[in-house]
C-alpha cells in the first residue's frame, strides 16, 4: 500500500520542483499582490514588476539549495543550515510583497527590502522625471536641501498621477530624456 521513500527522494522533489514553479510564482504574484496586500486605497501604488520578480525568483532558488542540503547529508550541521536558508528563503519571498511605492496627497513613501525613504509634498522643490525612450524611467524627487528619492518608473498611469500631484501642489515638473 504506502511506500517508503526515502528523505533523500522527497527533499529532491522538493528542490527540483522550487526551481519548476519559481517562474511561475515570479509571473503571477507581483500582479496580484498589490490588490491582496497593498489595501490603503488612499495611496496610488508603484510596484516594481521587475525587482519583485528578481526577489521571488531568488528567494524559490534559495529554498531550492535548502531542500537540497537536505539531500546530501543528515547531520546537524546541515539541519541548521538548511533552517538557515529555509528562513532565508521565506524573508526573501516575503520581502518581494513588501517593496513598493506610495503616494498620496500628503507623502511620497519608498519602501524597499531594507529600509525606506518618506518625503512630504511640503518639502518638495521638484519631481523630474528621466527617460530613455521607449522604455521605463526614473522619478527623482528633490526636497529643497538637495536630497533625492529616486522611483523606477512602473506604469504609464504613474507619469500622469504623479503631474496632476506637482501641478495640485505648484512643483515644478521636468521631463527629459537620460544622457
Amino acid at each position: 500500500m504506502f511506500k517508503n521513500y526515502s528523505p533523500r527522494l522527497i527533499f529532491g522533489v522538493m528542490a527540483v520542483t522550487c526551481i519548476i514553479i519559481s517562474p511561475l510564482f515570479a509571473i503571477f504574484v507581483p500582479m496580484t499582490v498589490p490588490d491582496l496586500f497593498l489595501t490603503d486605497r488612499s495611496y496610488f501604488y508603484i510596484y516594481s514588476f521587475r525587482t519583485n520578480v528578481k526577489l521571488i525568483m531568488a528567494g524559490f532558488f534559495i529554498l531550492a539549495v535548502a531542500f537540497a542540503v537536505l539531500c546530501w547529508k543528515r547531520q546537524i550541521a546541515t539541519y541548521a543550515l538548511s533552517l538557515v536558508l529555509l528562513i532565508g528563503g521565506l524573508v526573501t519571498l516575503y520581502g518581494s510583497t513588501s517593496t513598493y511605492t506610495a503616494i498620496n496627497e500628503q507623502e511620497v513613501f519608498k519602501r524597499q527590502l531594507i529600509g525606506s525613504q518618506k518625503m512630504q509634498w511640503d518639502s518638495i522643490d521638484r519631481v523630474a522625471l528621466e527617460y530613455v525612450p521607449n522604455a521605463l524611467g526614473n522619478y527623482k524627487f528633490i526636497d529643497k536641501s538637495g536630497n533625492e528619492l529616486i522611483v523606477q518608473e512602473d506604469k504609464t498611469m504613474a507619469t500622469s498621477y504623479i503631474y496632476l500631484m506637482t501641478s495640485k501642489k505648484k512643483i515644478k515638473f521636468d521631463e527629459y530624456e537620460k544622457k
